[in-house]
């Protein structure tokens, strides 16, 4: 596996927060993607310092209160945006989603422990190494995903973790640990608590993951719990991993009108629906003897494909978060549509009149 070699900036805040006598940590996807050697997409840091201390420690720079009831706050370095959140404990959960009460801790350990699964409960530390109390690193070589704990205990925690492991299992091409599959299997009827958006994003990373044909294909009880207007996953044509596109080849092979209601639910943008509406009726019904993971496994346009960057954007004046997410979705919806060219100066104008 390979060396992990944070960027200056990330160093820098380490060495920031431990100048002022603070412990501070790389934690959760950055780890993992590192191990994995994959580069990975953002750097976060865990740490000791409650956020007010975080930013009293960065007076220098801008930073962003993105997640400040959950002790994370943005730090906006010329690189791009790098968040930085306080260890913490959660109590109680409520709705199979959130903490009642969330207890700031000075453990790094307890922060772990509190994760969904054992490959994003590792922390990093360029003087101490790998810190991986749930034996993460082994179920990487391994390729599994498993919960930290009790993984009936994780999903009634927090339902979005089902779908997170059908979409971890589609973007790393793992599998799911025969415990903690069986326990996603039984908590099913959890996924209906959660909200449209939720779904929405879990599933659009889901379909635009490299193993998405394969994961709809093992998984699909998954899938069809969070989309019950489906009597079954049909075999998109091709079509490049973006969200467009592949919602409507996942929906192709039911009327547009339910199609219509599943994407309300699951609040699409209006423009987003109308897109995909438009596609499922020029796609003809799926043809027999095409497997789901050739049709969905072909290469196309992403956002990272886009002549922006999402720190581009934040140089705007978008904040790092959902509505950044959604501004990058809707310019690549307008790439593919043909309604915008992929060109830098267009895309920051169109970017600019729509804030």
């Amino acid at each position: 596996m390979s060396k992990i070699i944070p960027p200056e900036h990330i160093l820098h805040i380490l060495s920031r927060l431990e100048a002022r006598g603070f412990d501070a940590w790389c934690v959760g996807g950055c780890v993992r993607d590192a191990l994995l050697c994959r580069r990975p997409s953002d750097w976060d840091i865990a740490t000791s310092a409650l956020p007010e201390e975080t930013r009293g420690c960065f007076p220098e720079l801008k930073v962003l209160d993105t997640g400040i009831a959950y002790g994370t706050v943005t730090i906006l370095f010329p690189e791009g945006p790098v968040e930085v959140t306080t260890f913490r404990v959660d109590g109680e959960y409520t709705g199979h989603r959130r903490p009642l009460k969330v207890s700031f801790s000075r453990n790094i350990r307890e922060d772990l422990a509190r994760r969904d699964f054992t490959v994003n409960a590792m922390a990093y530390h360029p003087k101490r190494g790998l810190l991986d109390p749930f034996g993460g690193r082994g179920d990487l070589r391994a390729q599994i995903l498993r919960c930290v704990g009790e993984p009936s205990r994780r999903f009634d925690e927090d339902a979005l973790r089902i779908l997170r492991a059908a979409r971890f299992s589609a973007a790393l091409g793992f599998g799911i640990e025969d415990g903690t599959l069986r326990a996603a299997l039984e908590s099913l009827g959890l996924i209906k608590s959660l909200s449209g958006e939720r779904v929405r994003e879990e599933l659009t990373k889901l379909l635009c993951a490299p193993g998405a044909g394969a994961a709809l294909e093992k998984y699909a009880g998954i899938v069809l719990a969070a989309l019950p207007e489906l009597p079954a996953l049909p075999g998109p044509e091709d079509a490049p991993p973006s969200l467009v596109p592949r919602w409507a080849a996942l929906l192709r092979d039911i009327c547009p009108e339910t199609a219509r209601g599943l994407l309300i639910r699951l609040r699409f943008s209006n423009r987003e629906i109308t897109e995909i509406i438009r596609l499922i009726r020029q796609l003809p019904l799926t043809p027999k003897g095409m497997s789901l993971a050739q049709r969905l496994d072909r290469a196309g346009l992403t956002v990272r494909d886009l002549a922006v960057s999402g720190g581009d954007l934040i140089r705007l004046g978008y904040a790092p978060g959902p509505g950044l997410g959604a501004a990058l979705d809707s310019l690549l919806t307008g790439v593919i549509s043909g309604g915008l060219q992929n060109r830098r100066e267009v895309l920051l104008r169109y970017a600019l009149e729509n804030m």
